[in-house]
Parts: structure tokens; sequence; C-alpha cells
């Protein structure tokens, strides 16, 4: 098939330009004509009408219902335009004898109401078997009646043919739109199937129009398929032989007269949508799409979100620069978000219980700290209040396992393979103010080595938080203020490479220009000024992890691209097939984000030492944020640890390399499908008018500008099938692999504070012991705050999607042969990954390190009621940015 595709693809490049200009935007052409208005406005082909005729060969037809979901309305049987049988014959028997007269007849389509050829009757009908599968979770299903509308493929007919006729073009507009499925309780989890007699042995079903006529607006369909005898004009082919016609949904159908438009699965490039079916049904649903989906700044942070005082405590300003979101407001109500992009009731209740559980047990587990509120006076004593004995919180990693939590090597450890290992830079000079000398170091480096020579044979890396400054002494000024006991540092850390390849922290600088701390100095027992030292790091890396590398580097510029993706690309587009399951609820997460995390008073402001800033520290963070540092090989090259020999182990790179090839190849095959080869592709790009518009949005929408994109930043070109390739991966790879490696760890690590505290309450003091460190760490009730919100956040929902799946919707959407096989391919090629990093874990498992589980690929894929837990509580890679 893909050959086939290929050879036919030169002249078919040719001639793409030309077959634009016939599609583009026209306003001449009314809203209605579009078929965006509801019933009777879709344009065209087969009805029913009263003619008071009684020789035509056309007698009523009725629709037998058949349900595969449990028998309801089983055997009755219904007219078209929604009127039953059983109703008829209670009317007067002159009512009856009239309708039962009706026949059915094929018109052609037009914008406005035409004659009906006399002809039409010729072309004769076919039954056809209609099945509608229903969503698995809890809202899905619906009761109410349900009607449906078939359209051919426009290769005869330029505009379907359609079936049934739109009502007012042949008079019956008293009847609703379409073929009428029937009234029940259309179930979820269910497949309903109903056969009709009369399709027009002429529609080859190409697009659906689905309406739902129930009352609460939640019916969820993942696909309809239509299996009927396909049709060619000369009689050759595959004329008369029986096909599955298979149209993906996963999205609900709305309530009133606006049918959901479906189209059948196999992808199409717009120039390859024949002319007058790309105007009445492709652009149609875009406009649909275009009129819900627009951009909007991060001006709703405030609290109330459209707060204007800019002196209240609560005001916040918008951010600038930052990547635009959904916009909620309309005629200053706030709507919500798109119902297709909202948590079904399945996840939401997952949200809801999975924090009331957490904050519970928490509270639970120590009640006598709890109450006080006083810290804890010894690490121990924390450990055995919350994590061990009758009712205990879930124990994290860094506590089993016989790791040492304090220990220099499971800080490096940490730093590459923990909840963020997006910081570590090789160090090619010593940073200007960063006063450190080798006697300082004492016996962090091997005997004989300077510093300078570590720097010079690339052993010395860091991690550096000073982007903190910008708002470090508003922060601190502002606790200060608020008799708040909270601090802000904005630190830099040098770690080594030692000769087994672990990295270890050898010197910290907490401020600029100021005091270097190191293990060496601290001459105390239990060297707590150095623990401490490195619990100030943690936590400015707590403050850069949650609204940087996590909220900003995935959760938000994956916003851009799903509002891209359904404002720009047609559900026939091989690239929407590509791209939406890897946004499967992403705007919800972020919509209950901004009203509850990272707003004023939220979470993230409570918790974390960059308080009432911590988006602005996010805002900062974007400044400097460039698309292609997005992806894993340039994001390696830029930090200077993509070479092995450098930085022997690093789980993050290792695992995520596997990962990365896997899912770049799986792209560029599927895309070559479709654009064909390099230089073949180069024309089809240039004129693929959605391609170019969509990447307008992304583009847009993660502009450091507030109206437009400028030509000062720097984005990847886009003019070969290995250029879309390269965004397509970086984009997959945010929302699902990177995603993976900075979110599922947080329970492991955050959870127990000392070793990664959310925020410090107190500047270094010039001495330090146990005690002392303690009560520098977060009190204990904000600990169990912050212990039930990673717990939650690191939690995987019941009915996640993962990478790799073939009963899930990344397979659902393909149903070209070709793209299956590549899908396929990928699945294939991740179980090879498994294996791989099966025996990366079990090699440094003898070396003392954890296994590297946030970017394991799922087992399980083909049983879906597996759930399996792997050591750390992880299920694999979800497809999308969720939680």
């Amino acid at each position: 098939m893909a050959g086939a595709m290929s050879a036919a693809r030169s002249a078919a490049a040719a001639a793409a330009a030309g077959c634009l200009s016939s599609q583009k935007r026209t306003t001449d052409v009314s809203v209605k004509e579009r078929g965006v208005t509801g019933a009777g406005s879709h344009g065209v082909v087969f009805c029913m009408r009263d003619d008071g005729s009684s020789t035509s060969p056309q007698t009523l037809t009725l629709i037998s219902r058949q349900r595969s979901c449990g028998g309801h309305g089983q055997g009755k049987l219904f007219f078209h335009g929604g009127q039953r049988l059983v109703a008829d014959r209670a009317a007067p028997a002159s009512g009856h004898v009239a309708r039962s007269r009706r026949t059915g007849v094929r018109a052609e389509a037009s914008v406005a109401p035409s004659p009906v050829p006399s002809s039409a009757a010729a072309v004769g009908t076919k039954k056809a078997k209609i099945s509608i599968v229903m969503g698995d979770n809890l809202n899905d299903g619906m009761l109410g009646s349900a009607r449906i509308v078939v359209v051919g493929d426009g290769k005869v007919i330029a505009d379907g043919p359609r079936a049934p006729a739109r009502p007012e073009q042949t008079g019956s507009t008293s009847e609703p739109d379409g073929f009428d499925l029937g009234f029940g309780l259309w179930k979820k989890g269910s497949t309903t199937s109903v056969i009709i007699d009369d399709l027009p042995k002429n529609v080859n079903p190409t697009v659906v129009l689905l309406y739902n006529g129930s009352t609460n607006g939640k019916w969820f369909v993942k696909k309809v398929e239509i299996e009927t005898e396909a049709y060619t004009s000369d009689g050759g082919g595959d004329n008369g032989k029986l096909k599955t016609y298979v149209f993906p949904c996963f999205s609900f159908v709305p309530t009133g007269d606006k049918p959901r438009i479906l189209f059948q699965g196999s992808s199409q490039l717009p120039w390859q949508t024949p002319p007058r079916l790309y105007q009445l049904y492709r652009e149609a649903a875009l406009d649909q799409q275009f009129s819900v989906y627009k951009f909007e700044e991060y001006n709703d942070l405030s609290k109330p979100a459209d707060l204007e005082d800019r002196n209240s405590p609560n005001f916040r300003p918008r951010l600038r620069p930052y990547p635009k979101r959904q916009a909620t407001m309309v005629a200053g109500t706030n709507v919500g978000i798109p119902r297709d992009d909202d948590f079904d009731l399945s996840k939401l209740y997952d949200f809801i219980t999975g924090a009331a559980k957490a904050q519970a047990q928490a509270l639970l587990a120590d009640p006598v700290q709890m109450t006080s509120n006083r810290p804890w006076r010894s690490a121990n004593g924390l450990i055995s209040g919350l994590f061990e004995g009758v009712g205990a919180l879930r124990k994290p990693a860094v506590l089993k396992d016989g790791l040492d939590w304090k220990s220099d090597k499971e800080f490096g450890r940490q730093t590459l393979a923990g909840l963020n290992p997006m910081e570590i830079t090789l160090l090619k000079e010593l940073p200007a103010g960063f006063a450190v000398s080798d006697g300082d170091l004492g016996g962090a480096l091997p005997a004989g080595l300077t510093l300078a020579e570590a720097v010079r044979t690339n052993r010395v890396f860091i991690i550096d938080y000073s982007i903190l400054e910008a708002i470090r002494p508003t922060v601190n000024a502002q606790a200060a203020a608020a008799k708040q006991q909270k601090y802000l540092y904005a630190p830099r850390c040098l770690l080594f490479r030692d000769n087994n390849g672990d990295v270890i922290p050898i010197a910290i600088q907490l401020e600029a220009d100021g005091k270097v701390y190191t293990s060496a100095k601290d001459t105390g027992v239990g060297k707590w000024q150095w623990t401490l030292a490195k619990a100030y790091v943690a936590s400015a890396d707590s403050s850069v992890h949650q609204v940087a590398r996590h909220f900003l580097q995935t959760h938000a510029v994956c916003e851009v691209y799903l509002i891209a993706t359904r404002r720009r690309l047609s559900e026939l587009h091989p690239m929407f097939k590509l791209l939406i399951p890897h946004f499967r609820f992403t705007m919800s997460i972020n919509y209950r984000a901004r009203t509850s995390l990272i707003n004023a008073g939220g979470i993230i402001e409570n918790l974390f030492s960059g308080g009432s800033l911590s988006m602005a520290a996010s805002a900062e963070a974007f400044k400097t944020w460039k698309f292609e540092d997005q992806a894993l090989p340039n994001n390696l090259e830029k930090r200077g640890v993509a070479d092995v020999n450098v930085l022997p182990y690093y789980p993050y790179r290792d695992v995520g390399t596997l990962i990365w090839n896997a899912m770049h190849k799986y792209v560029l095959t599927y895309l070559k499908i479709y654009y064909g080869e390099t230089e073949a592709s180069r024309e089809l790009i240039i004129n693929d008018k959605e391609l170019v518009a969509w990447w307008t949005d992304v583009k847009f929408g993660n502009s450091k500008f507030e109206f437009s994109f400028s030509g000062v930043e720097e984005w990847p070109k886009l003019e070969t099938v290995e250029d879309l390739a390269f965004i397509c991966t970086t984009i997959i790879w945010t929302a699902s692999a990177q995603h993976a490696a900075v979110n599922f760890g947080q329970y492991d690590y955050y959870a127990f504070a000392p070793n990664h505290p959310a925020a410090t309450r107190r500047p270094m003091p010039e001495t330090v012991d146990e005690k002392t460190f303690m009560e520098i760490m977060p009190l204990p009730r904000d600990q169990v705050t912050a212990i039930a919100v990673v717990d939650l956040l690191s939690t995987y929902s019941d009915d996640e999607e993962y990478l790799g799946r073939t009963d899930q919707t990344a397979y659902g959407w393909l149903i070209d042969p070709a793209a299956r096989k590549a899908y396929e391919q990928f699945c294939n090629d991740l179980d090879y990954v498994e294996k791989e990093v099966e025996a990366y874990n079990e090699l440094n498992k003898k070396k003392g390190r954890l296994p590297y589980k946030y970017l394991f690929p799922r087992t399980n894929r083909n049983d879906k009621d597996n759930s399996s837990d792997t050591p750390n509580g992880t299920e694999g890679i979800p497809n999308s940015v969720s939680i």
C-alpha cells in the first residue's frame, strides 16, 4: 500500500497546488451551506417523502434494530425521521395508509433546495449494518435517541451523495434529519448495531453526521462502523463486495441540532479530499473547532481569577512571556474547557478521592505531631512517625533498599535518576564568583588530581539554580514582612565523577558571591551543615522542577500543541491521528492546576520556597526556552552529557535514548506513508495548508510575544518529511516520556522532606546539628500536605493510556494498513527496549543503584485488566500529560 501511495505521489504533488486553490475559504459560502447549523443544513441525498404514488418500486423501509448491549429496544421497528411504528398504529387509518406509501428518492446536493431528479430511483438501495461503539467510562453512555446521516465519497456526485437527503430539499421539514437509530439505553462499554435496508447503492460511506437526541449531552462514542456493499460506477473492482467502513470518533456527541461530523478512517491530506466534501464537511468541522479553541494568556492566576485590584495580595499579573492557554472566558462568563478535553468521571473520581485518601491517611499517621505542628527532633523520628507502624504512609523509594539518603553518592544518583534529571551540565570552567580551592575540597578528589585538571578532563559538572536570583530578594522580603518562616536560596552545586562512574557533590554556593560549603569544611558530628547545604540545593530544585521542568516544559507547552491540533488539523489528516492521543486530558489537568495548584494562594505558593513569585520564576525560565532544546538528543548535547565516556551512568539519557529512537523511527515511518521520501515530501508539505496553519499556531502559542511570533525567535525549519518527523517526535516525547521522567518520581523523593524539601524555613546557621536541621525543614502539617499532593501527582489512573498499546486510542485512530503496521512495529520495538532496560537495571543493581523505572515501557499492553506494579509503583509511560 505504501508503495502504491508513493508511486502516485509525484503526479499528485504536481496537482496539489492547483487543487488547493479550489479549497480556499470563501466568504460567500454561508455557514448553513458548510453544514454546521443543524438539521436540514448539511446537504443531501436520501429521504422519505409522501407523493401519493402506489406504483413506486420502493415501499416503506423499516429499520430493524439489533443490540449487542443487552436487549434494550430489541425487535422494535422505526420509520426514518424518528416516528415509531407503534405510534402510527394508534393513528387514524388514513394517516397510516398515507405514511406506508412513502417512497425513497435520491437527490443531488446543492446549496439551496432543488428539484429531485426523476431518475434517482433507478440507483437502487442496499442493506447496511451500522454499529456504534461506546466508551468504557462511567459517563460514556446515554439514554435517548440517535440519528445518522451517511455521505458518499464524492467521486461521481460532488456532494456525496448524501443519505438521507436534506429534509428541506424534499419538503419534509417536519421530520428530523437522518436515519433514526431508535430510542434506548446506549450503554457504556457496549456496541449497538442497527440494520437499515435503504442506503442508496451509490453511497460508499465516507462522512457520517451523528446526532445525539438525549438531554444530558454526554454520549462518548469510540467509533462508528458501517458494513455494506462497495459501489463503483462502472460495476468493476470491488463493486458489490461487502466492506466495513470505520469512522473513529473518540469524543462526545453533542445534543441538539449540531451533529458530530465523523470521517472514514483512511487518512487524507487536504488536497486529497474532493473539493465539495472538503468544503461541506472537512472545512465545516474545522470551522466548528476553530470557533471553540482559542488562545489566551495566563491571566487567570489571581484569586478570584478576574481580580483587578493590583494592590490585593491575591492579585497575580499575567505571565509574560509564557505559553498561551485555552480561553475559558466568553463575554465575562467562565465556560470552562471543551467537553472532549475534560476529565471523564473516572479520572475526576481518581483526582478527588485520591487527594482525600492521601490527606486522611497522612493526618492519622502521627496525630500527636500533627496536633502540635512542632518539628520532629530527628530524621528517624519523622520516619517512625509517618512511614512505620500501624496506619503508616507508603514508604518512598529513598527510604527503601538500604539507601542512605544523607550520603553524597545518593545525592548524586538522584541528580541523574531522580525526580529532576534535567539540571546536570558539564562544566567547562568555574563560574564567576565561585571561590573554591583544592584545599577546600579535602579528599573529595583522588590524590594528585586538582580541580582545574578535573574540569579540563570533563569530570566536573554543575547544577545551577541561579535563575531563582531574579525572584529571591522579593520572596525573602515578602516572607519576612508577613512573618512567614520560609527562605529561598539560588544555589550552585559542583559534582565530580569518580572512578566508579558515580557523581558526588563536592562544593555548594547558596547565593551569588556567597560562601562555598564543602564536606571537608564541615567538622561537626554527622556533618549536618553539609547535609543542610545539600537540602537547600534540593529545595531550590523543588521550585525549579515544579514550575519550570514540570509545568512549563511539559504541561503548558503541550496545551499549545493540543489547541493548534484541534484548531488546524482535520480528523482526516494523518498528523491529527498521530498527535491527538498524546494530549488526552492535558487541558483538563492544566485548567485544574490554574484553579488550585499554581494560582494565588494555591498549593505551589503555600508549600514551595518561591511563594507568590513561583510562577514568575516559571516565566523567567521560559525566556530561554527553545523548541529544539526539548528534543532529547539536542538537550543532552546542549548540556554536554550525551557522551557515555563523559558520564557513564545517566539513566535518564541511557533509557530515554532507547525510547526516543523507537519513537522517532515510528514517526518517520508513519509520515513517509503520506508525504513520501525527502525530495517528494517538500512540495506536499509546503502545499499542505492545514499543516502550515498548525505549525504557525504552534509557534504563535509558544511565542515570547503577545500577538504574533517573531522572526528573531529560533524555530526548526519545516520543509521535508525528516523535519516534520523531528518536530512530531519532539512533541510526542514531551507529552509522554519527558513528562513521565519528571512527574512519576515525585513521591519517591519528595515524600521524605529531609531528602528533598519543598521549602526551607530559615537561612543557613553558623552551626548545625540534627535538631537544627529538622527545624529548618517544613513543619509537619506542610509536609503532610506535600505528601498528599505528590502522592496524587505520582499515581496512575485506572483508565490511563500508555505508549505501545494496541487496545487504546493511539491505535484506534489508525485505519490505514500501513499506518497500523508502523505502529505495531513500534510496539515490538518497545518490547525490545523493555528487555534492554531490564538488563541495564540488573547491571546497575549490582553496583548498589536503584532500578530506573520512570521510562520503563509497560509490558502488559494487550491486557488492560493487568494492574501489576513495579517496585517503585510505576506503570509505564502514559501517552499524555494527564496528571
